[in-house]
């Protein structure tokens, strides 16, 4: 009977042939494995190699949430930048953290950020879905608490979604107001601002790519069309991060931002993807930083693999000739965004070609 490996074994015996660059039939002798069973654990390790990209939350919620990521993001992507893009008017920001413990806000599925200007000043973001004054309430008891760090100088924004919000706006008592900035996210277009961004890019404007982290916010949740135009979104922007034009960390954002405006399976599947365009720039991390030709060309040579499928032999023995690790690097980057083989082969020809004498 054929021995069975756990998953710590398969990954050790992995990493033998692709990491430290041990012959795969030595590989394959040594634990009795036929490279068959070795490629397909390979191929296991890209479609299912999740812990370079995620952390799984131990509260046992359906979803994948990684909010610390989702905050990183926003620090990096407003850092210098103002609130402009929910329609607020803002200085500099200087930084961007959490206020709520990110595992409280993970198991709560909510947005919950401070944003800090250069001169001290404090902007509270909170997103809802389908708020009510009950949230209200809530919202301002978290408001004075954070006010104290503050020093009072800290206004709430409270992004509202899914249902028009048609309650109060204010919590008047004899000693104090609470008075929030409400931003209904539901009486956007959603369609229609897609398409001003989607010109505003294609004349080189990136400045609104901001926003799209925030799009699948808007519009009612009772519009049948809503789940779809959250799914176009995301199509959307993988296409941009294939081309290069936005980071992948603003990708996972939106995702993350729209885990409750579509259904599970889509939810899933996207992320897959994304995980997968994350683990395509862990290998291209990969070549830099492994001395070893032999591992950087298998590197590339799996990579394509996940990209366009079957190698032909003439192809696979030319990326296997490549003696430069500068030139593999960039075949990396080509082979990701490559659909069809004879795309890659021009890009090989290109990249290896010689000076004319």
């Amino acid at each position: 009977m054929p021995r069975t490996h756990s998953p710590e074994e398969k990954i050790e015996i992995l990493k033998e042939h692709i990491i430290d660059g041990k012959p795969l039939e030595t590989v394959c002798e040594e634990h009795r494995i036929h490279p068959e069973t070795f490629m397909k654990w390979q191929k296991e390790l890209f479609e299912y190699g999740d812990l370079t990209f995620r952390r799984t939350p131990q509260d046992g919620m359906d979803y994948f949430h990684s909010y610390d990521l989702f905050v990183n993001w926003l620090s990096e992507a407003f850092r210098g930048q103002t609130l402009g893009v929910l329609g607020v008017s803002t200085g500099e920001i200087r930084r961007v953290c959490s206020y709520k413990p990110v595992e409280i806000a993970v198991s709560a599925g909510v947005v919950d950020v401070i944003f800090e200007e250069t001169g001290g000043k404090a902007w509270h973001l909170e997103e809802q879905r389908s708020m009510t004054e009950k949230d209200l309430y809530r919202f301002a008891s978290q408001h004075f608490s954070a006010a104290g760090e503050w020093r009072d100088d800290i206004t709430d924004i409270l992004l509202t979604s899914g249902v028009p919000y048609t309650g109060r706006r204010e919590i008047r008592t004899p000693t104090g107001t609470y008075a929030p900035l409400i931003i209904d996210l539901t009486e956007r277009d959603g369609p229609g601002r897609l398409a001003e961004i989607r010109e505003s890019l294609d004349r080189g404007d990136s400045s609104v790519l901001l926003e799209l982290v925030f799009l699948p916010l808007y519009g009612k949740d009772t519009d049948p069309e809503h789940s779809r135009f959250v799914r176009e979104v995301l199509r959307f922007e993988i296409d941009l991060y294939k081309q290069d034009r936005m980071p992948v960390l603003l990708l996972a954002a939106t995702l993350i931002m729209s885990n409750r405006e579509i259904d599970k399976t889509t939810f899933q599947e996207l992320w897959e993807e994304i995980k997968m365009l994350k683990i395509f720039e862990y290998a291209r991390e990969m070549i830099m930083e492994e001395g070893r030709l032999e591992n950087a060309r298998e590197m590339l040579m799996a990579v394509l693999q996940e990209s366009v499928g079957a190698v032909p032999g003439y192809l696979a023995d030319e990326v296997m000739s490549v003696s430069r690790h500068d030139v593999l690097k960039d075949l990396v980057r080509q082979a990701v965004k490559c659909r069809e083989i004879e795309e890659f082969e021009k890009m090989l020809k290109q990249a290896t070609r010689q000076p004319a004498e």
